[in-house]
């Protein structure tokens, strides 16, 4: 099973231009469709992976790592093609 949910990834993308180094929480699986209320909101590898995996089109929710090591608890939703994982 690959593993999503509790990695940490480097922000790449321009569309979060606060966000640098981040831990990923949560995903949002689009299904092809554009319509959010289809989208799976999924917190955990395993519900990923039955769901098909994230696609680099899809969106995952993110916290932001503060300078002291702490998790924010603001979230954002990059797109996973945004995201250069570190671990």
């Amino acid at each position: 099973m690959k593993r999503i949910i509790g990695r940490r990834a480097r922000y790449k993308g321009k569309e979060h231009p606060y966000l640098s180094e981040v831990v990923v929480i949560r995903a949002f699986i689009a299904q092809d469709t554009d319509d959010v209320d289809n989208h799976l909101y999924l917190d955990n590898d395993a519900d990923i992976e039955a769901a098909g995996g994230v696609k680099p089109t899809d969106r995952v929710e993110v916290q932001p790592i503060l300078p002291d090591g702490r998790r924010s608890w603001v979230t954002s939703d990059p797109l996973l093609r945004d995201l250069e994982f570190v671990d």
